[in-house]
């Protein structure tokens, strides 16, 4: 059935400077230095028009995890694909896909994000993500997914504030 996931942000930048970092090389590679986890890099970033699409990946340490989380990973550590496209719908306006697989378990994450600047606040603009988590594990799948889903909020949260600081840094 799966957990959905759905998380919103607001920043005080304009969609447009938001987008330009959520797609810049030196920030993706930054926050995975910052947020990657054990195992992280940058795996592809390809620009076609206005459309840019990328991959990271990201290593949790199995040691990190909640024991039911660990039958499922297996000996080592999780690692984490995940895929992002962005595309210009309109000035100040975003949309885009993101999906996650964990490398040997049967979890999946596919989602849709948009960013848009506000009506009615100048400069600001708000980030919607909205997903689903599925488990394929008979009997504790849906507590993986609830974990699982917790995890994600946490990440969107962390990656909020780095992009914050971030743009911050840059515009001074």
């Amino acid at each position: 059935m799966g957990r959905r996931i759905e998380h919103r942000s607001t920043s005080e930048w304009p969609a447009s400077q938001v987008h330009a970092a959520l797609i810049d090389i030196a920030y993706l590679r930054e926050r995975l230095a910052e947020l990657g986890g054990s195992r992280h890099e940058l795996v592809e970033h390809a620009v076609d028009g206005s459309a840019v699409r990328f991959q990271v990946r990201q290593g949790v340490r199995r040691s990190s995890l909640p024991p039911v989380a660990r039958t499922v990973a297996g000996a080592g550590d999780l690692v984490i694909d995940r895929s992002e496209s962005w595309r210009c719908e309109q000035d100040g306006v975003y949309s885009g896909e993101i999906a996650a697989e964990v490398a040997g378990a049967p979890c999946t994450i596919a989602g849709s994000m948009w960013l848009r600047d506000l009506d009615g606040v100048a400069g600001a603009s708000e980030l919607v993500v909205e997903g689903q988590v599925r488990v394929n594990v008979p009997f504790v799948g849906g507590k993986l997914e609830d974990l699982v889903a917790d995890q994600v909020q946490k990440l969107l949260a962390a990656e909020e504030r780095f992009t914050t600081e971030w743009l911050a840094r840059e515009r001074s």
